[in-house]
C-alpha cells in the first residue's frame, strides 16, 4: 500500500480539487484507491455519522468502500473545541492512526487530504508535519500562485517536514505572475532543495458559482428570468456610484454578479447593459417595474435579499473565494489542467517513494 498527503499553504487554493483529480487518475490506472481526511472542519451528520461534508463527497469518488466513520475520524465542531479547551478531548492521534489502518486495509493507494495550512490541527497534535510523521508518508504541498512574492509559507512547511516534503505544486497561477513563478520562484526553491512539480494556471470557471447557488446562500427571491439561474458567474462587483461611472466600472468584468441597493435603478440599468449574469438587490427593497421589465427582457435574474450590502458581500466573498467541489464538470477540468501542466507519473513516483525523514 502506498499513501501520501495533499496539503496546502493556505485555505481555498485547490487542494481538494487535486485530491479528486489524483483519485480519478489512479483509479483509471487500475489502482484500488482510498481517501482519508484526518482532521475535518466542515461538520455534518450523514447516515447518523458525525463527519466532514467534503470528506463524504470525495470519499465516494474512491474505488474502495471505506467506512464513513473512519474516513474522517476527527472533526472540529463547537463541541469539539470546547472539549479540547476543557481538556476533555481524547487522544486524537490514536483515533487517526487506527482509522487510517482500517481505511488503507485493502487499498493500493491512499490519498490523504491534509490541513488547510501548516498549523491547522496543532492544538490536538494533528498539524501537517505531525500527521505526516504519524502516518509515515510524504507530502505534496499546494501553494498559491496568484501574486509575486517570496514563498515564505513553503519554507515554513519545509522546515518541519524535511525530506517528507516530496515537492510543491503552484496552483491558480495568474497570467500576470506566470513568468515570475516559472523563471524566478521555481528556480529559487529548487536551489534550496525543494522540488517544484509544476504550475497550474488560473481558470475562472473553477471558482465560478451558479446563480441558483447564490440564491440558496443568500436566501433570496428570484424576481425575473428564473429559468436562467443555472448560469455561471465568475465574480461579483458592488454598484454604489452614479450611472455614468457605473457603466464604465461594470464593463471591466464579464460574466459577473452585481450587488446594489434595491432602490438604485440607475445602477441596475447600467449593470444590465453590460455582461451581467444576475443582479442582487439588498435591503429587501424591490426594483422599479421598468427595471424589472428590462431584466426579464434581457434574461437576467434579479435576486431580492434581506441582507444589507456589507453582509451580502461578506457571504459572496466566501462563495467566490473557494472552489465548489460537487460539480463533475469542474472535477474533469481540474484533471485536464493537472495532466496538461504536470508530469503526473513523475510526481506520483516522488510522492510514494520511501525516504528516511531527516
Amino acid at each position: 500500500m502506498n499513501a501520501f498527503i495533499v496539503a496546502s499553504t493556505r485555505p481555498y487554493i485547490g487542494k481538494s480539487g487535486f485530491v479528486l483529480a489524483l483519485l480519478a487518475i489512479a483509479g483509471d490506472r487500475g489502482m484500488r484507491t482510498a481517501y482519508f481526511k484526518p482532521y475535518g472542519t466542515m461538520p455534518a451528520t450523514v447516515d447518523d455519522v458525525h463527519t466532514d461534508l467534503d470528506a463524504v463527497y470525495i470519499s465516494r469518488q474512491a474505488t474502495s468502500d471505506a467506512p464513513l466513520d473512519q474516513v474522517c475520524p476527527v472533526v472540529e465542531s463547537a463541541t469539539f473545541r470546547e472539549d479540547v479547551i476543557a481538556g476533555l478531548q481524547g487522544d486524537a492521534r490514536t483515533q487517526v492512526s487506527d482509522a487510517f489502518a482500517r481505511v488503507s486495509r485493502d487499498a493500493d493507494l491512499v490519498i490523504i487530504e491534509g490541513p488547510s495550512d501548516v498549523f491547522q490541527g496543532r492544538s490536538v497534535e494533528l498539524s501537517l508535519c505531525q500527521v505526516a510523521e504519524l502516518l509515515d508518508v510524504r507530502v505534496l504541498l499546494v501553494a498559491a500562485g496568484e501574486r509575486a512574492g517570496l514563498p515564505d509559507s513553503v519554507f515554513g512547511a519545509a522546515d518541519c517536514l524535511g525530506s517528507r516534503l516530496a515537492g510543491v505544486l503552484f496552483n491558480d497561477v495568474s497570467a500576470a505572475v506566470t513568468d515570475f513563478v516559472k523563471a524566478q520562484a521555481t528556480p529559487f526553491l529548487e536551489r534550496r532543495g525543494i522540488r517544484v512539480f509544476g504550475s497550474v494556471p488560473h481558470d475562472a470557471m473553477l471558482s465560478s458559482v451558479t446563480i441558483a447557488e447564490i440564491v440558496e446562500e443568500l436566501g433570496g427571491t428570484v424576481l425575473s428570468a428564473e429559468a436562467n439561474v443555472d448560469q455561471m458567474a465568475e465574480s461579483f462587483m458592488v454598484g454604489a456610484m452614479g450611472q455614468d461611472k457605473a457603466m464604465r466600472f461594470f464593463r471591466r468584468r464579464p460574466r459577473k454578479v452585481v450587488v446594489t441597493g434595491g432602490d438604485r435603478s440607475d445602477v441596475q440599468l447600467a449593470a444590465l447593459e453590460t455582461d451581467t449574469r444576475a443582479l442582487v438587490l439588498t435591503g429587501d427593497l424591490p426594483p422599479s417595474a421598468h427595471v424589472l421589465s428590462r431584466a426579464e427582457e434581457l434574461g437576467v435574474p434579479m435576486v431580492l435579499v434581506a441582507y444589507d450590502t456589507l453582509s451580502t458581500v461578506e457571504r459572496l466573498e466566501k462563495m467566490f473565494g473557494r472552489m465548489r467541489l460537487h460539480d463533475p464538470a469542474k472535477a474533469a477540468r481540474i484533471r485536464e489542467m493537472l495532466t496538461a501542466s504536470v508530469d503526473v507519473d513523475s510526481m506520483l513516483t516522488a510522492l510514494t517513494s520511501r525516504q528516511d525523514p531527516e
